[in-house]
């Protein structure tokens, strides 16, 4: 069924009639039969619809839309109401929608209610981009994999940031973990006992990166870092990239809304995950003797300003590393 277009009300005749300031009801043509309640008082638009005596209204989640269930004369009737003076038009057309999914499609008078919230929350939906501190963390273990790419010095899969694996990187003699950071020291968060402890006979490493904003000086987005390291490589290569950016929360329709231009601010710094590093694992506590058991999740900031390595990082990673100095003194 076509709609009728005498079944709505002009904006000026919607506005004549609210600036009144008379509540009126005015019907509206169809089957089932609705009402229009416009009570400039209350600051009100309310659509009645006849409505089943077992009906249950949705939670309501909603600041300036309600629904009741009002009965008159043993007969059940929705009422859906806009509740603020500054959507009366827009409002006036939400709940016309909700009339024509009645009237015109023959819906439940519940379910067109929901059906037409979800549609404008479906328009209305932020884009939402991953935290600052994502982004920080997913710059830094670009940069170094992006070092790894223009060295050869290992498979590229060999960057698991986004995999939910015990460390940001798997090189072929070494295990990495990147802690990025944008203050002037050296702060990073541990998260979990886990995170600085060997995965079996591994060596593992921590690589503290510092970056700051370029300005207009040398540096790049995340978009155009991530576009810099997909156009070198092939399509095997790509794809493992690409599902690990997809699960750290990176998403291609919202790269304009990554518009700051990071660089490293130092060298990178890398030392070995051991007993002179500051961490918690479950064999520190042990030695304390501490009951882990009840400990669910544990987070923890650390700082390594001033430390030094007592020897070089495995081969694999001293070749990163290396690139990385390179690139930062270019």
């Amino acid at each position: 069924m076509k709609p009728d277009p005498t079944r709505r009300l002009t904006t000026p005749t919607l506005m004549r009639h609210w600036d009144t300031g008379v509540l009126i009801d005015i019907p509206i043509a169809g089957d089932p039969t609705l009402r229009l309640r416009i009570n400039p008082q209350a600051g009100e638009l309310t659509l009645r619809a006849p409505a089943a005596e077992t009906a249950q209204l949705p939670q309501q989640e909603l600041t300036n839309v309600t629904a009741s269930l009002i009965t008159e004369a043993g007969t059940t009737y929705l009422d859906i109401s806009t509740t603020d003076r500054r959507i009366v038009v827009d409002g006036y057309g939400m709940l016309m929608s909700i009339a024509d999914r009645i009237q015109l499609a023959g819906t439940d008078p519940l379910e067109a209610f929901s059906e037409t919230l979800a549609v404008y929350r479906s328009i209305l939906t932020e884009r939402s981009r991953m935290s600052r501190t994502t982004e920080i963390g997913l710059f830094g273990e670009l940069l170094v994999l992006q070092a790894l790419i223009s060295t050869g010095a290992a498979a590229a899969t060999a960057w698991r940031g986004g995999l939910g694996e015990e460390h940001d990187f798997g090189l072929p003699d070494v295990d990495v973990e990147i802690k990025t950071t944008t203050g002037e020291h050296r702060n990073h968060w541990i998260h979990g006992l886990s995170q600085l402890v060997n995965t079996g006979a591994t060596p593992l490493w921590l690589v503290s990166l510092q970056i700051t904003r370029a300005g207009d000086g040398a540096g790049d987005t995340l978009p155009g870092l991530i576009d810099l390291i997909l156009a070198v490589t092939d399509e095997t290569t790509r794809g493992p990239i690409e599902k690990n950016l997809h699960e750290v929360g990176w998403r291609e329709e919202t790269r304009d809304l990554f518009d700051e231009s990071w660089r490293l601010r130092s060298a990178p710094l890398a030392l070995p995950v051991d007993d002179s590093l500051p961490r918690i694992t479950p064999d520190v506590l042990e030695r304390a003797y501490l009951d882990t058991s009840g400990l669910l999740d544990v987070t923890y900031e650390i700082n390594v300003d001033g430390k030094t390595a007592p020897e070089p990082p495995p081969p694999t990673l001293n070749t990163i590393l290396t690139a990385m100095n390179g690139a930062q003194n270019e």
